[in-house]
């Protein structure tokens, strides 16, 4: 089912993200950045996969949600923005000479934003689980979920072995 296939996708996401804040917490930004940038490059290819996959499927289904996949879109732009957002953040506050104390507010400011990209990652999924993907999996032919399936496998293969490469460096 594509329930459980996106569904590792979304946790195997969070785990990335996961050990981001872990470094960030830290105060090792260099490897803050390096699993952002890791976490980034998978949620980047998630959201490819969902938009060359699944959305046209969605687009053709009758929905029985009142969310369409105009909604999922315009959550990925502003999952996209504050991604971006969060990296710059990152990115300035690992060029600043602070005190401790400073340091440890300015990280605790980064944290409480990444909350708002979590809080929306959180509820995208939920959506895309509890809906899209449910009605997808009842309405599509064994066939096409089948394809679909394979396809959507070999792709996140691929991204998160080129993935497991970097981390290796």
């Amino acid at each position: 089912m594509l329930v459980e296939l996106i569904h590792q996708q979304h946790q195997e996401l969070q785990e990335l993200f996961a050990r981001h804040q872990e470094y960030l917490l830290q105060s090792k930004f260099d490897e803050a950045k390096q699993w952002l940038e890791h976490f980034k490059a998978c949620q980047k290819a998630h959201m490819q996969i969902e938009e060359r996959y699944l959305f046209p499927e969605f687009a053709k289904i009758e929905r029985k949600s009142k969310w369409d996949v105009s909604l999922y879109e315009k959550e990925h732009t502003k999952i996209n923005q504050l991604c971006e957002n969060i990296t710059e953040d990152l990115n300035w506050l690992s060029e600043q000479e602070f005190d401790e104390s400073q340091l440890h507010r300015n990280i605790i400011a980064l944290i409480d934003k990444e909350k708002t990209l979590k809080g929306l990652n959180e509820h995208h999924e939920d959506r895309e689980e509890d809906a899209m993907l449910k009605e997808l999996d009842e309405q599509l032919e064994e066939r096409e979920l089948k394809e679909l399936k394979l396809d959507i496998k070999l792709t996140w293969t691929e991204v998160m072995g080129s993935v497991k490469e970097a981390m290796k460096n």
